[in-house]
């Protein structure tokens, strides 16, 4: 056979030896501060950029790259943490009254404000740290569970038996050019005993409360505790 597989349960993963490449679905990401190359190749992908760099419902976002990557960034954000620290939500009915034709279409819809570029910037800096591998923290909260996180770590040990030279998430940027030291360093909060991660700590302060409270029915407590960031960002 030309491919292994190593199955954990929040994440298949696939070793090609003839490429020497390490294809898996969702325990690893990386970015940069630069929107993939489809976002900004497809003029509806191009779009919905300029439509989350709004600072107001109605704001027309002049195409730039820089609004790109603002808008970007704020992707990121929303998609890892649902409610990031640099963000304030607005889910009640004031988005809906706020609602007016908008010519990038859907309607205006603002549910979310953003405290200041500046906290942005920070807590985008914080997830991001130039590319460097890290893992989306629902997967985290799942991957913490179980015996101290020793099924986890016996999985990280078996996928860098494989010497792989580039690895290919499913989501976020790929190919990285990593190998499996790069690989496992992602994970070091399983050995470390503690379930922290380098982002702002108001950015997992949601999924904290969650975890503590409306999810604990789903996710049982971790001897690893609940996520940390390493320390506030003041955002």
């Amino acid at each position: 056979m030309s491919a292994t597989v190593a199955v954990h349960v929040a994440s298949a993963t696939f070793y090609h030896r003839p490429s020497k490449t390490l294809l898996l679905c969702d325990s690893l990401f990386a970015t940069g501060e630069e929107p993939p190359d489809i976002l900004t190749s497809d003029p509806e992908y191009t779009r919905a950029l300029l439509f989350h760099a709004r600072d107001e419902p109605l704001e027309l976002v002049a195409d730039s790259p820089e609004a790109r990557r603002k808008g970007w960034r704020r992707i990121v954000l929303l998609f890892n943490f649902f409610f990031p620290g640099a963000a304030v939500a607005d889910l009640g009915l004031g988005p809906l009254f706020r609602l007016r034709p908008y010519e990038l279409g859907w309607a205006g819809w603002l549910p979310f404000s953003w405290r200041s570029p500046e906290a942005e910037a920070k807590a985008f800096a914080a997830y991001s740290a130039n590319g460097k591998p890290t893992l989306l923290p629902i997967i985290q909260i799942i991957l913490s569970r179980g015996d101290s996180g020793a099924e986890t770590a016996a999985w990280v040990d078996k996928v860098t038996q494989w010497p792989f030279e580039r690895v290919v998430p499913a989501h976020l940027d790929a190919p990285l050019n990593i190998g499996p030291a790069q690989f496992a360093e992602a994970f070091e909060y399983v050995r470390s005993g503690r379930n922290e991660v380098r982002f702002c700590d108001e950015d997992v302060r949601f999924l904290r409360a969650a975890e503590e409270g409306v999810l604990s029915f789903s996710v049982y407590k971790s001897k690893l505790g609940v996520l940390r960031g390493r320390a506030p960002c003041g955002l």
